[in-house]
């Protein structure tokens, strides 16, 4: 039996007398069976989330995929949501000659503001890429311990 509504029109939960009315051996099982719908109406709701992405619905989960949740995306034109085989989850994505791409290939020439790294730096900064600082009124370009580059600090 369903049981009513406020509004007089059957629910979609069964009908069922108050926990103070039930023994032990009925409550455990009205609580068992609250729990049940809970978790169907849960799982019910993440299945709806996920066919609502709308997403390579054809294209099986990886199985390293099926204790994933992935993150509710959208995508701005002219990014398309995809996921190829394989994809645990979809991405936004856009061929290269529809976005433009930066490949920073502005660092490959001559660089006026390129400098080394500093010479009291750790040994771990080789390789790193560092700019000539341009310090507020007060700062000036120096050293700070453990850092690669040179930094604005207080004028000396």
């Amino acid at each position: 039996a369903l049981a009513p509504s406020r509004g007089g029109a059957p629910s979609c939960l069964p009908a069922s007398r108050p926990p103070s009315q039930l023994s032990n051996a009925a409550a455990n099982r009205a609580m068992a069976r609250g729990f049940q719908i809970a978790l169907l109406l849960v799982s019910c709701g993440t299945a709806a989330a996920k066919l609502a992405a709308g997403v390579a619905k054809s294209m099986p989960l990886p199985p390293v995929c099926h204790d994933i949740t992935c993150a509710d995306i959208q995508c701005l034109p002219p990014l398309e949501l995809r996921r190829l085989d394989g994809q645990c989850c979809a991405i936004c994505w856009a061929e290269d000659h529809v976005v433009g791409l930066d490949r920073h290939s502005a660092l490959g020439g001559n660089n006026p503001y390129l400098r080394d790294s500093h010479p009291a730096a750790p040994t771990s900064c080789v390789g790193a890429k560092c700019f000539q600082p341009h310090c507020a009124d007060g700062y000036t370009a120096g050293h700070v311990q453990g850092r690669c580059c040179e930094s604005c600090v207080p004028g000396r």
